[in-house]
């Protein structure tokens, strides 16, 4: 550049040049984008939760890829004009003493190149820990203990409608529930394979978030309970819910078939919600919600109804026979081909109602994955970003330090011919790149710590300061950054002085 300036070309002229080139790169890497992304648009749809909505619909749009050609050309010459207004900014006659004898950029040009590189390892330090705080997130969300046995435990769910007619309702009141819920429990008991069967409304069915389902309540036996704004969640189960889903009893009793509507309303609650409102003085407490004074007979473990990575919500128990529903699930323990159970299930309560239908079977193993679905998506773009930028520094440092040794090539035969041992040419060339990785983690950690605050509320049992990945990621990085960097230092001590000085 020093020498066009010199032979008269215009500051202009070596703007155009050097906004051609990157230009072209941009425009190159954009195409090559997507002739990736239209080999890999099903594999990518493949990733995606099946629950996002309307994701039949995506296809491969030219007004979004031309967005992103678009962007990709943006970036390049917003990143081209910099270095190439500072290129065009420089004094050829400064240029040309400081590099005319080694034929080496100047200090100038070192020092923005080396700045780029170490933005470049620090942002790459911030995306990586934020992936690394994900990662151990969703480790704790895979290890948390659910509260149920999922093993062999399937769910069918039934749902009985309201006529507009109420008295052409069958089921307006619980005698009639109760015996459709004893008879299909019953009749699922006798298919084969399987173990057991118990039933409960919608709302009973695990992993699946039903916030709607709340209901206030009071404690008469408190002096102030009316004063009080509480809620809960709340389901109807039968009596062997608990023994079939694997839930512990932890004090009291559950449900028995003589809790029916003609005797005294009872219920159960969790964990949770005896630590929170009941202070550990719980069996043998009032409480009263749906217009009902209900006794607490009994203490079960907490079920993550709500998702596996979703705090657990104080809930209380209803007997499915004195507080009945008609949106209701059949669980079945032991059952292993959800299309024959739903047959099997379908023949059943059609057979005893043709206008019930039988719908949403599946494993409580299949609702486990698709409940951390989106988060096993959303982190698995986190981790292909997180690699991409990885790679990205590597690559970016490696470039520097190749050229740098490239153009040093030179002084390092020179005082390898003068008596300079290996390993001092190997620490002289390896001195610029550590500094750079050094200086690009101490960056990055600092922006981390603010990164990682940001999105606290996206981990589960784990601090956005979480020292094994704040430490452990950076360490990581350093290593891979400090391998690009000696690779080309090691090239350095293989150098031929005579070669080199030919040259």
């Amino acid at each position: 550049m020093a020498i066009r300036q010199a032979l008269g070309a215009s500051r202009a002229r070596l703007v155009r040049q050097l906004l051609t080139e990157s230009i072209l790169i941009s425009l190159a890497g954009g195409l090559a984008a997507v002739l990736v992304l239209a080999l890999t648009r099903g594999s990518l749809l493949a990733l995606m939760p099946a629950d996002l909505p309307r994701l039949t619909e995506v296809h491969f749009d030219a007004r979004v890829v031309g967005l992103a050609c678009v962007l990709s050309l943006v970036t390049g010459i917003l990143f081209g004009l910099t270095p190439a207004l500072h290129a065009s900014r420089t004094d050829p006659n400064l240029n040309l003493k400081e590099g005319a004898r080694s034929g080496t950029p100047s200090l100038r040009q070192n020092r923005f190149r080396g700045t780029l590189v170490a933005t470049e390892i620090a942002l790459s330090v911030v995306l990586l820990s934020c992936t690394g705080l994900r990662v151990h997130s969703f480790w704790n969300t895979l290890r948390v203990n659910p509260g149920f046995d999922p093993n062999g435990l399937m769910v069918a769910r039934i749902w009985l409608p309201y006529p507009n007619n109420p008295a052409a309702n069958r089921y307006l009141t619980a005698p009639p529930l109760a015996a459709f819920s004893r008879e299909v429990q019953r009749q699922v008991r006798m298919l084969p394979g399987i173990e057991d069967a118990a039933m409960g409304g919608d709302n009973s069915v695990p992993l699946v978030y039903n916030g709607f389902a709340r209901r206030a309540f009071s404690l008469p036996d408190e002096s102030d309970s009316g004063q009080k704004q509480r809620s809960a969640e709340y389901a109807s189960v039968s009596p062997d819910f608990f023994r079939v889903v694997r839930a512990p009893l932890l004090r009291g009793r559950v449900f028995t078939e003589a809790d029916t509507d003609k005797t005294k309303p009872v219920v159960l609650v969790n964990e949770s919600f005896a630590k929170q409102y009941l202070s550990g003085h719980d069996v043998g407490k009032r409480m009263n919600c749906l217009g009902k004074d209900w006794e607490i007979v009994g203490v079960v473990g907490d079920v993550r109804d709500d998702g596996l990575d979703t705090p657990i919500a104080p809930r209380f128990y209803v007997a499915l026979y004195q507080e009945p529903a008609n949106d209701l699930a059949v669980f079945l323990r032991g059952a292993s081909d959800s299309s024959v159970l739903k047959q099997a299930a379908t023949r059943i309560v059609q057979g005893m109602d043709r206008d019930a239908p039988v719908y949403g079977v599946r494993s409580l193993r299949e609702m486990m994955a698709a409940s951390l679905a989106r988060r096993r998506f959303s982190l698995s773009l986190m981790a292909v970003f997180g690699v991409l930028a990885l790679f990205l520094a590597s690559i970016g440092i490696y470039g520097v330090m190749a050229y740098a040794v490239n153009q040093r090539a030179q002084k390092f035969s020179i005082q390898m011919a003068v008596g300079a041992e290996a390993r001092d040419i190997l620490l002289l060339a390896l001195r610029p790149g550590v500094i750079l990785t050094l200086t690009g983690v101490a960056l990055g950690l600092a922006a981390a710590q603010g990164a990682t605050h940001l999105m606290a509320s996206l981990l589960f049992g784990v601090s956005p300061a979480d020292p094994i990945t704040l430490v452990g990621i950076p360490i990581a990085l350093a290593s891979v950054a400090l391998l690009a960097c000696w690779i080309p230092a090691r090239r350095a001590v293989r150098i031929q002085p005579v070669v080199a000085l030919r040259s």
